[in-house]
């Protein structure tokens, strides 16, 4: 999809943020890839141990590499980026998936990782210079076992284009792709949707249907062979039972409600709250509140009560995403000091995600 706006994404990550990252730990955090022609470079060829214990990155060095062509690929960017966090916490109030999101940032074209699929659906937001991705269709079956295809497993290339900042590109999972930069360098973040899978169904089934078929009885591992064919005719009708009684859309609903956020702090915001403070919501989109009173939902694995003002605060901003506090008082029908009170509450109970001036 071309947004046709070239600033859509860059403010995310600025290249002077992405520097100030590696000139932190990050770079030598364990989710922190330094990869040359799809290999993973050693450490020792970019840094060593310093006079304090602590390793020290050549500068020199990954200059040279990234003039020869490298990639850095920093993973779960989203806990070191509080803009990213946002877009996180954006996308999983829009949808029913797990997200976590990884920083790509390749110089040249011997940066390219080697041909690959991802077990998951990826959204590919394009932030910084231009790169050619081309894809290959699903994932063949003799690369069932790696996630790495070869040139000599490759099909023709189905479809192919250059995306430049702004740009937004779906690739479905399993669906092989290999993306080049075209000139120095580039940057992209990839997100990865993780969707409910037929697994999760089935532990979903064992611990919500356990009841309703008797699920604790013991396995009669000494019994004779009658009592074996005796267990085993009960136990099918019993999940035949269970089985005729699935409902999707419970599971659904349970798969939301159970899936866990990174809660935030928002320490010193919560006390020094501005009209200009952008609040966003962090219960997930499908949490059904009632029309007035107080409300009781499943947030996080537990269970959260919200007073009546709340519970207007929390029904506003999920009706309508996020939202500068300025402009809640008239979604939610509460005067501004309530508003302010409101949020307060919420935000240290970790319910919402406060974020200062910009766009969250």
């Amino acid at each position: 999809m071309r947004t046709s706006n070239r600033d859509a994404f860059r403010a995310l990550v600025p290249w002077s943020h992405f520097n100030a990252l590696l000139e932190s730990d990050r770079l030598f955090d364990d989710r922190t890839r330094v990869v040359r022609r799809g290999r993973d470079l050693p450490r020792e060829m970019w840094s060593q141990i310093g006079p304090d214990f602590k390793r020290v990155a050549f500068t020199d060095q990954l200059q040279r590499f990234c003039q020869e062509g490298l990639s850095l690929s920093l993973g779960q960017i989203h806990h070191d980026v509080p803009a990213i966090a946002g877009l996180v916490t954006m996308l999983e109030h829009a949808l029913p998936a797990r997200v976590q999101t990884n920083l790509y940032a390749s110089f040249g074209r011997e940066s390219a990782f080697r041909a690959h699929y991802d077990p998951h659906d990826v959204l590919v937001l394009h932030l910084h210079g231009r790169k050619r991705w081309s894809c290959f269709g699903p994932r063949p079956d003799s690369c069932a076992d790696t996630t790495l295809v070869g040139d000599e497993h490759l099909g023709p290339v189905v479809w192919e284009a250059v995306l430049e900042p702004g740009d937004i590109l779906y690739l479905p999972r399993g669906e092989v792709h290999r993306a080049t930069v075209e000139g120095d360098a580039a940057m992209h973040l990839t997100n990865a949707l993780s969707w409910p899978r037929e697994s999760d169904l089935f532990k979903w089934l064992a611990a919500e249907g356990s009841t309703a078929i008797n699920a604790d009885a013991d396995v009669p591992v000494y019994g004779s062979e009658e009592d074996l064919t005796r267990y085993e005719a009960d136990l099918r009708a019993r999940l035949h039972r269970l089985a005729d009684t699935l409902d999707l859309r419970a599971f659904i609903e349970s798969s939301t409600q159970r899936r866990r956020v990174r809660l935030p702090f928002n320490l010193g915001l919560s006390t020094e709250l501005a009209p200009d403070c952008w609040v966003q919501p962090l219960l997930p989109a499908g949490v059904q509140l009632p029309a007035e009173g107080t409300a009781r939902v499943g947030f996080n694995g537990g269970t959260v009560s919200l007073d009546a003002e709340e519970r207007a605060v929390m029904a506003a901003l999920l009706g309508a995403g996020a939202r500068q506090i300025v402009e809640l008082s008239d979604l939610c029908g509460l005067d501004m000091p309530t508003v302010r009170d409101c949020i307060a509450r919420l935000a240290r109970r970790s319910l919402v995600r406060l974020s200062e001036g910009g766009a969250p």
